[in-house]
């Protein structure tokens, strides 16, 4: 206990020394705060190293009035390509050889706030940078030279334009692309030069929210959105009703023909969306009104809306009509009309004086004929050629001529340089021309000299073809045959059918991108149907009495060129015992082989006398693939086409090859006709196909009808001739028997 007492005793006086302490500390308490002491030598600002200066301390507070202020929008009125014979991809385009000049159209809304223009470009790392630029010229107006000199990645260039050069509504954009090898010259040389030029970021920089309003303004915007070949929303279009389908129509077909290039795809829409992922920058929106009439918004996101108010009963072109800005432009018109009997100067087909500056060329130029026009004889076209050439070339330089595809002519660029050579007369079968769009093609090649060094600076053109040469078609009586592109050109956006198992292999957005393509006016000749089909209903395609394997036709479309190849390499390994197994198979085989031969030959003799035997068309699917084939097989159905696609195709680029095939030629013809992977069409036409004659018989076309129904088949009648002669002999010789027995 007394250990108790004197523990609890230190620990009272402990307490209590320390109350002491506290109360003579100097303790100044104000509302309940205790102030710190003043501290004496406090550190500078600029002394406090990193500790909470008041430019660190504004890092964490929150952003202030201007720091709100929204940076203004700022986007591209881009320039809109419309040769469709340049390659893209996507939003790039590329443009390949030594001198190419692409066209292109920019939709200005108001000329005088934006002069700045920027080109988005990457080049081949092959480009020889003092000799490679780009001239840029709008409405005439030469902008100079801006150098080619982006190759890692895409950069952009910018062009200050000076006052008056852009006009409201639609500019005309020419650029002219030189570039020039930095090792090698020649032909092969000009393949590895390119220049990606992206068409989205290519164009006026301008600031959305002052871009004008308007027609322009809408044009202007709807190029922006289909630049990237985005679809332009259309909304509240079912609240027309039964009127929704022809102003669907309508809309499709105008808003393409008004625009030159790829064709504009659509997505029709309610009112209210979910919000897209990116900003639109046009759309059309249609309100039922008692009163039809047409403005011109911008809308919330900064789009360039055209509102359509439709009354009851109102036609599309009471108020499209209305919008000048969307008259049809001169992509929609048909290809020059030739006449035959009679000599058409290159200039009445477009074609004007054609200048080769660079060291390899490719011109196609197309042209018509009428559809009643048929040659299936030998006789001759003939093309009257007035051409100039430098002198000195080296001398394999040469000019190659053809006509659909196949050459006509090889000209040789020496000899006769520095002088014009007028009237050069070129023949030609006039069966290789058809009835319907025809390509005239123009190639030149020019040799390096040397080949292993830079090309020398040269501007002036190394050849030129005058306006004043012709093309002389001769004489055919009205007749008609079997063939695809009569029916290809009439197709418009009606001509789609879809069935319930198609439908499953076509979107809604596969179709609205079809009927795009189809717009333009190259239809309108007479009705023709396209009809969408899947692999599961290649039942429905009439194949006459063609006998098209379903297992070729699968393999066509489903084998990718990747698997190809990948069978390509298996096939090419090594196999140890192949050596062993040819030994083995000895005089057996040879035989075999022989045999094998011997029938080949004897089905070709067949083929050739009763074309509909065989097994012609199997043979040459066995060979192609592609992302999409055409079916014309049944002549007794001449308006139809049935179209089959690859799963995983990309229906934009059919759009944009049927769409060039339209526009330039060289597209669909024949019975089948596949669309490869490289854009190109690949045709097979039926050996057995028949000619009409659409007049009636007389001395005047007995000639000529006659030579092409012989020519249509001439093996076939050649051995009718001989079994008639035979039929003629055996007569006669029985005439002869029997009259010397009665005598």
């Amino acid at each position: 206990m007394k250990l108790m007492d004197h523990i609890l005793r230190g620990l009272s006086a402990i307490v209590l020394a320390a109350f002491v302490t506290l109360g003579s500390a100097p303790v100044h308490a104000q509302g309940g705060l205790i102030l710190l002491p003043e501290q004496e030598n406090l550190p500078s600002e600029a002394e406090q190293g990193p500790g909470l200066t008041a430019d660190r301390l504004n890092l964490h507070r929150g952003s202030t009035v201007e720091d709100d202020t929204p940076a203004p929008r700022v986007w591209v009125s881009p320039l809109r390509l419309t040769d469709l014979q340049v390659r893209r991809n996507g939003q790039l385009a590329r443009v390949t050889g030594e001198r190419e000049l692409v066209a292109f159209d920019l939709y200005v809304a108001d000329p005088s706030r934006t002069q700045r223009l920027q080109l988005v470009t990457v080049s081949s790392i092959n480009l020889l940078p003092e000799r490679s630029f780009m001239r840029v010229l709008i409405n005439g107006t030469d902008l100079g030279r801006t150098p080619l000199d982006n190759f890692e990645t895409e950069d952009r260039d910018e062009i200050i334009l000076p006052p008056g050069t852009l006009r409201a509504g639609r500019n005309a954009v020419q650029i002219e692309f030189r570039q020039g090898h930095r090792i090698f010259c020649g032909p092969e040389a000009s393949f590895d030069l390119w220049t990606d030029i992206d068409l989205t970021q290519s164009g006026l920089v301008l600031d959305a929210a002052n871009g004008g309003t308007g027609a322009d303004g809408f044009m202007m915007g709807l190029a922006a959105q289909s630049a990237a070949l985005a679809p332009v929303e259309i909304r509240g279009i079912d609240s027309l009703g039964a009127e929704a389908e022809p102003w669907r129509r309508a809309l499709v077909r105008r808003l393409n023909q008004s625009l030159v290039g790829a064709p504009v795809v659509f997505d029709f829409t309610d009112y209210w969306t979910l919000e897209q992922g990116s900003r639109g920058h046009a759309r059309i929106t249609i309100l039922p009104a008692a009163q039809s009439r047409v403005s011109f918004q911008v809308g919330g996101d900064g789009a360039r809306v055209m509102v359509l108010e439709v009354a009851q009963g109102t036609r599309p072109a009471d108020l499209l009509d209305q919008i000048p800005q969307l008259e049809p432009q001169a992509q929609a018109d048909l290809a020059p009309l030739l006449s035959a009997e009679t000599e058409n100067s290159f200039a009445d087909f477009g074609i004007h004086t054609e200048s080769f500056s660079q060291r390899y060329a490719i011109r196609n130029h197309p042209f018509r004929l009428p559809d009643d026009w048929l040659i299936l004889t030998a006789e001759k076209a003939r093309i009257y050629l007035d051409y100039a050439y430098v002198e000195g070339l080296p001398p394999e330089s040469m000019l190659l001529i053809r006509v659909n595809g196949q050459s006509i002519r090889l000209l040789p660029l020496r000899g006769e340089g520095g002088a014009p050579i007028t009237r050069f007369p070129i023949d030609f079968e006039a069966r290789i021309m058809q009835p319907g769009t025809n390509t005239l093609t123009f190639e030149m090649m020019v040799p390096g000299d040397p080949a292993d060094l830079p090309c020398p600076a040269y501007d002036q053109p190394f050849l030129q073809i005058g306006e004043s040469s012709s093309l002389f078609v001769p004489y055919s009586p009205p007749m008609s045959i079997p063939d695809m592109d009569l029916a290809f050109s009439a197709l418009t956006p009606d001509s789609l059918r879809r069935n319930e198992l198609s439908g499953r292999a076509y979107s809604e957005s596969d179709v609205l991108t079809l009927s795009a393509a189809l717009a333009r006016a190259r239809g309108d000749i007479r009705p023709s149907t396209l009809h969408l089909v899947s692999i599961d209903d290649l039942g429905a395609v009439p194949m006459a009495h063609h006998r098209a394997d379903r297992k070729l036709l699968e393999d066509t479309v489903l084998i990718t060129p990747e698997y190809e190849a990948l069978l390509a390499q298996q096939e090419a390994a090594e196999d140890p015992f192949a050596a062993r197994r040819q030994q083995e198979r000895g005089f057996t085989a040879a035989l075999s082989n022989i045999w094998a031969l011997l029938l080949d030959k004897v089905y070709w003799v067949r083929d050739r006398i009763f074309p509909s035997n065989g097994d012609q068309l199997n043979a040459w699917l066995s060979e192609r693939r592609g992302q999409a084939v055409l079916f014309h097989l049944d002549p007794n159905r001449p308006g139809e086409i049935w179209m089959l696609r690859s799963a995983d195709s990309d229906m934009t680029k059919i759009a944009q090859s049927i769409a060039a095939a339209r526009a330039y030629g060289r597209g669909p013809r024949g019975q089948v006709s596949i669309l490869g992977h490289d854009g190109g069409w690949d045709n097979w036409i039926a050996p057995d196909r028949q000619p009409n004659l659409l007049e009636p018989w007389s001395f005047q076309n007995f000639r000529a009808a006659m030579g092409n129904f012989v020519s249509a088949r001439p093996i076939f009648y050649t051995f009718l001739m001989l079994l008639l002669a035979l039929a003629s002999a055996l007569v006669a010789l029985r005439l002869v028997i029997s009259t010397r027995e009665k005598l």
